[in-house]
């Protein structure tokens, strides 16, 4: 019999909390699932760490050297025999219900391609404070604008038919949007999106999370939106896409002319009531106003 969920469970050189991640899994009141435990070129103590778990649902893949996590994503998806797959990391833990949870909705609502939640976020120094993401298909898109806030990765499930038929895979050229990445090609196939508003997650921020690494932000969100941009705003032109993607960037230096060049662009997307791909167009422009008013700001200290 084949499992109702395989949980996509990436495992890097690091053995911090894996053991607890992988029991917050096994301990699912959901029991209908396999564990896809991809072990990334590992050295020996984290193997043994996953090596010393028994429990028949766990299918190990071993990688020989380490391609990264799109690449771990990828061959777990490929081997994954379930109508659901579940994304965890393994620095996080499931909430005992999680599988549950997603799975009943998932059920009693064929037309949702993704399924998210709220998350509890742990701080470095151990404190602990609740997240809440969208709920709704068009504001999780409107957000995606943001290469987060929208659907935190290791909270999804989505169902494996969608990823099978158009042929999905997470990008390796992405070091740390890869997620955000394989969920606007979602939006491109047509998915659609729900975030429960309930916490499912314990999500840990430390020091070794590679979302702490800012090196080249702008320029991977930058790669995440320019595939976005010609669905929600696909009256502009080329050209107006890259001024937009420049205003969005959060290490940005306007010349005078570029600022104005902005402004005009970011009214004119705003002026845009269509929605394209089932979009919020209000949350949308929101956004785009809070982009709007900090170079607003800028070309007021240019003048």
């Amino acid at each position: 019999m084949n499992p109702k969920i395989s949980v996509i469970f990436p495992v890097g050189d690091r053995e911090a909390f894996l053991a607890e991640a992988l029991e917050s899994v096994l301990a699912q009141t959901f029991a209908d699932f396999e564990l896809l435990a991809v072990l990334d070129g590992v050295s020996e103590p984290v193997q043994s760490v996953v090596d010393r778990y028994r429990d028949a649902r766990i299918r190990v893949i071993r990688l020989p050297m380490n391609l990264g996590v799109s690449n771990a994503r990828n061959a777990a998806m490929q081997l994954a025999r379930a109508p659901y797959l579940a994304l965890m990391d393994s620095d996080d833990s499931a909430m005992p219900q999680r599988f549950a949870r997603q799975y009943a909705w998932l059920q009693a609502h064929p037309q949702v391609t993704v399924c998210g939640s709220n998350f509890v976020k742990q701080l470095d120094d151990g404190r602990r404070v609740a997240a809440r993401y969208p709920e709704t298909d068009g504001v999780i898109k409107a957000r995606l604008l943001l290469v987060d806030s929208a659907i935190l990765n290791p909270t999804a499930m989505f169902r494996h038919d969608f990823v099978r038929v158009h042929a999905l895979r997470y990008d390796a050229n992405f070091r740390r949007d890869q997620d955000h990445r394989f969920f606007v090609e979602m939006v491109r196939r047509g998915a659609s999106f729900y975030g429960l508003q309930e916490e499912l997650l314990l999500y840990r921020r430390h020091p070794g999370n590679s979302t702490k690494d800012l090196t080249g932000l702008d320029a991977e969100k930058t790669g995440v939106r320019e595939l976005l941009l010609p669905l929600y705003f696909p009256q502009l032109t080329g050209e107006d896409h890259q001024v937009l993607l420049k205003g969005l960037c959060q290490q940005v230096k306007f010349t005078l002319d570029d600022a104005c060049h902005f402004l005009v662009v970011v009214n004119r997307a705003m002026r845009e009531t269509r929605s394209f791909m089932g979009e919020d167009r209000n949350e949308l422009n929101r956004l785009l106003a809070g982009y709007r008013q900090r170079v607003a700001q800028s070309l007021a200290h240019l003048q």
